[in-house]
């Protein structure tokens, strides 16, 4: 069942087919969305949890902010699926939006990609991926608050060691559930940190929270980004925590954040117009 939604929304459900399984997606269609647009997002939740049942404040609020559908990807799940389960979930529902997206009125020219945490994670794979594979051209993607590595020994780790939200313990039990024990996995759809060659990727837009363990590996790898010549901003939101867009209902600045976020998504989709 689809949950109550805005004003001027319409969400549904769907599968699609991929080899020996089906991917379920929930469609988030704001009423004079930009015509052939369309944002993937991809949930959260350390790759052990969440779904597209979880993460609706993420795929209704950004179809508002940006006026585009959103396609909330429900991927496999470690530890029963561990790596490559979820990024090739991940790249296949990106792969099958653009070759299929006509009926629901998508252009594969106008595809933006992100998610939150491990999503972030996986809308990094799945550019790397596209642009290795002369993939679907992607228009942007978009990472929040991203899971990318496994340097467990960043000063934000260490400084959240005791994090009752998100703690160094917990993200190390995350991504050895995801990576079946190997954390050195020389991988960079894995591990997008480890690319040799982030040159030539999807432009970026990376928002990372200033109290959160993650946010010295988003910021390096924006950073990183910006190095290799792809267009990479970096937004760094102050006095935040991991996870903070769930707080829209209550926080001006996650508004603010959301708002500029849409915006950026709005623009990657609208080029030509």
């Amino acid at each position: 069942m689809a949950p109550a939604c805005p004003e001027g929304m319409q969400i549904r459900n769907r599968f699609i087919d991929a080899p020996g399984r089906q991917i379920g997606l929930r469609i988030y269609r704001p009423e004079n969305h930009v015509p052939g647009a369309a944002a993937v997002f991809f949930h959260g939740g350390g790759f052990v949890s969440g779904s597209i049942f979880t993460h609706d404040v993420y795929g209704i609020s950004i179809a508002q902010a940006a006026g585009v559908q959103v396609f909330s990807v429900n991927y496999r799940l470690a530890p029963e699926n561990p790596y490559p389960a979820a990024f090739e979930d991940a790249y296949f529902a990106v792969q099958w939006l653009a070759e299929n997206g006509a009926i629901f009125d998508v252009d594969p020219g106008r595809i933006v990609v992100g998610g939150d945490s491990a999503g972030g994670n996986l809308a990094a794979a799945c550019a790397i991926k596209a642009r290795d594979a002369s993939g679907p051209p992607i228009q942007l993607q978009y990472l929040i608050f991203p899971c990318l590595d496994t340097d467990f020994e960043t000063p934000c780790y260490l400084g959240n060691v005791h994090d009752p939200f998100l703690g160094r313990t917990q993200m190390m039990g995350f991504w050895k559930d995801y990576l079946a024990g190997d954390l050195s996995l020389a991988d960079p759809y894995a591990r997008p940190t480890i690319s040799r060659n982030l040159s030539g990727l999807a432009p970026a837009l990376v928002i990372t929270a200033e109290h959160d363990p993650l946010r010295d590996e988003g910021n390096r790898y924006a950073e990183a980004l910006a190095a290799a010549g792809t267009p990479t901003e970096l937004r760094c939101v102050p006095g935040s925590i991991h996870g903070f867009i769930r707080a829209i209902e209550q926080s001006a600045v996650v508004r603010e954040e959301v708002t500029y976020l849409g915006r950026a998504i709005r623009s990657a989709v609208s080029q030509g117009d």
